[in-house]
């Protein structure tokens, strides 16, 4: 089932009254408080990210409402110390501070926004601790598009803190911020993500291994998206990745996304039972290709932080750059600015 599309700015704003828009040159970052701290794009007048209209209309009164944009979720979300599944049941479930609750807004102004929620989240191993989600974005007005390059675009930085509201045992309550941005598109969308040795960065022990979907190439890997089956992958933080990111051959766009490593324990986020345990992986990205859904992810990660053997609050930077214009300059883009050649031989 394909997700039905809202495609223009327009239709957010009437969707989300408390909207706060961060105005580019060539577009707008949106924060939305009431849709769950959502964050999206427009280019024009055209919205960038996925945005559900249908489902937001007509939401579901007992499973999770998936709106699509940028949204902040505490890993991990399999394994023994999992947010999104219960210590007595089996069932995919998005507990209530991430998957309803609204954020409040504690500032604003013409080039930033600071959101925030409180509520509390329970782990597999049944601990439950008082959380507070914050947000801080910030639009870019430099896009660094090199001169005569025929580009539109839109950058922003977003600051994702979870914070303990309690004293909990780090060893009992493993939580770390994780960014999941959302888009349309299938088919027509390569995923890459840009490293300096690239084989063995990929973790694809989630679940959908993508098999020969995945190619490597000098300084990166490519992961051919769509299909009808959903995977996911994870980018090694030991392997020092520089970038996650899509070209979408359809809509004529590039994504990027970048984060640096933010010390403190990375550990296992999956969505399986975890086998060989919670520190049995690290990643610094993740894909998520939704396959039959019609939308895929460019995720960062965070790391547990800690203080004498307690809980302290961790903090995820993360930053977007959106590109529209024809391939070619696209292509340009990537070679004179990320050093990146292997997408226009994929």
């Amino acid at each position: 089932m394909v997700l039905s599309l809202a495609k223009t700015p327009g239709c957010l704003r009437a969707s989300s009254a408390s909207a706060i828009e961060l105005v580019g040159r060539d577009g707008a970052v949106f924060v939305c408080p009431e849709l769950q701290g959502r964050i999206f794009c427009s280019l024009g007048d055209e919205l960038i990210h996925q945005f559900d209209v249908e489902l937001l209309a007509n939401p579901s009164p007992d499973e999770f409402n998936n709106l699509g944009g940028n949204s902040l979720w505490p890993a991990p979300e399999g394994g023994p110390f999992a947010f999104n599944y219960r210590h007595d049941r089996d069932e995919w479930y998005v507990q209530p501070l991430v998957g309803d609750a609204a954020a409040t807004i504690v500032s604003a102004n013409e080039g930033q926004a600071l959101i925030e929620k409180h509520g509390v989240l329970t782990n597999k191993a049944a601990v439950t601790a008082s959380i507070t989600m914050r947000r801080k974005v910030a639009i870019a007005h430099d896009l660094h598009v090199p001169e005569g390059l025929a580009l539109n675009g839109i950058r922003y930085f977003c600051e994702d803190t979870i914070i303990p509201n309690d004293e909990l045992d780090a060893e009992q309550f493993l939580i770390a911020p994780w960014s999941l941005e959302q888009f349309p598109g299938g088919d027509s969308v390569i995923a890459f993500g840009a490293v300096a040795a690239p084989q063995g960065c990929v973790n694809d022990d989630y679940y959908g291994v993508p098999g020969d979907r995945i190619q490597f190439h000098a300084g990166g890997f490519t992961f051919a998206l769509g299909g009808s089956a959903r995977q996911q992958i994870g980018l090694r933080v030991a392997h020092a990745p520089r970038l996650i990111g899509s070209i979408d051959s359809e809509r004529n766009l590039l994504i990027l996304r970048k984060t640096a490593e933010q010390g403190g324990r990375y550990f296992n986020i999956a969505d399986n039972e975890q086998p060989q345990g919670a520190w049995s992986a690290r990643d610094l990205f993740s894909v998520f290709n939704g396959g039959d859904l019609g939308f895929y992810e460019l995720e960062t990660i965070g790391a547990l932080q800690t203080c004498n053997g307690l809980l302290a609050p961790s903090l995820l930077q993360s930053e977007t750059l959106i590109l529209r214009g024809p391939m070619d300059e696209l292509y340009r883009y990537l070679r004179e600015r990320e050093n990146i050649t292997f997408l226009e031989a994929s």
